[in-house]
């Protein structure tokens, strides 16, 4: 009994107010990757120049690389959840579930906002959607950027997200049985990262991180929250492609 007690009762490794520091740096690089997007984006369509699109390409598959294996060490090394999860059949239902629940909340907050604000989209996904639409005239330069786009949207952005706004957030400044404080200032915080203009439109994003987390939190396993978000990330970008190419 002792030893649960003292293992649930796990602390943060190192000083709390320098992991504070270090998340709030990280918090400034996490979104690079979708800015290096939108710079391949706009060189696509006002230079014709294929060369020029491949060289920032390939600086921000470099880039990208490079920051991954910097949250995930920092991560690796700074983590107290240890142990390995598998998926099973049980846990892909689950985080299916999950899935549905933010979507059917994401409906929900939507006709909110088209009610109060007679908008239908948040600035986030404006600003997404304007990206996508520049890449109508299909050739190899814009070809490369929707690639570009697709991979960071579906993939990158929601593996970085995970990494810090659950899993460092809540494993670097909160002990182990920590709950209802990290999943609300995370969930706030990532919010406020997605430029919201509005309190419907915040709402929603907070509660897309609460969603999130609490699929991390089943299993302590950021493995879950990664692959709802990836779901979810996907289900947008494949949405924004074809309202504009079909």
């Amino acid at each position: 009994m002792g030893h649960m007690e003292q293992t649930n009762n796990i602390k943060p490794k190192g000083s709390r107010g320098l992991n504070i520091l270090i998340f709030i740096g990280l918090l400034f690089l996490v979104s690079s990757p979708m800015i290096f997007v939108g710079s391949i984006i706009n060189l696509a369509t006002n230079n014709e120049n294929v060369w020029f699109v491949i060289a920032l390409t390939i600086i921000s598959i470099i880039w990208t690389v490079l920051l991954i294996w910097l949250f995930r060490w920092y991560y690796r090394k700074k983590s107290y959840e240890t142990q390995q999860h598998s998926f099973k059949f049980r846990d892909i239902m689950i985080n299916i579930l999950w899935l549905l629940a933010i979507r059917i909340a994401i409906g929900v907050f939507t006709v909110i906002m088209q009610s109060i604000y007679g908008v239908e989209t948040s600035k986030n996904d404006e600003i997404l959607m304007k990206q996508v639409e520049q890449l109508q005239r299909l050739n190899v330069p814009t070809v490369i950027a929707l690639l570009s786009f697709f991979i960071a949207i579906v993939f990158v952005a929601p593996y970085l997200e995970e990494l810090l706004f659950r899993g460092i957030f809540k494993e670097t400044i909160f002990k182990k049985t920590a709950f209802l404080l990290p999943l609300i200032i995370s969930s706030v915080v990532f919010s406020s990262l997605h430029g919201s203009t509005n309190w419907v439109s915040f709402l929603m994003y907070m509660a897309l991180g609460m969603g999130f987390y609490m699929a991390y939190h089943r299993r302590r396993n950021l493995k879950d929250s990664m692959m709802v978000h990836m779901l979810n990330n996907a289900f947008a970008g494949v949405s924004m492609i074809i309202m504009i190419f079909i």
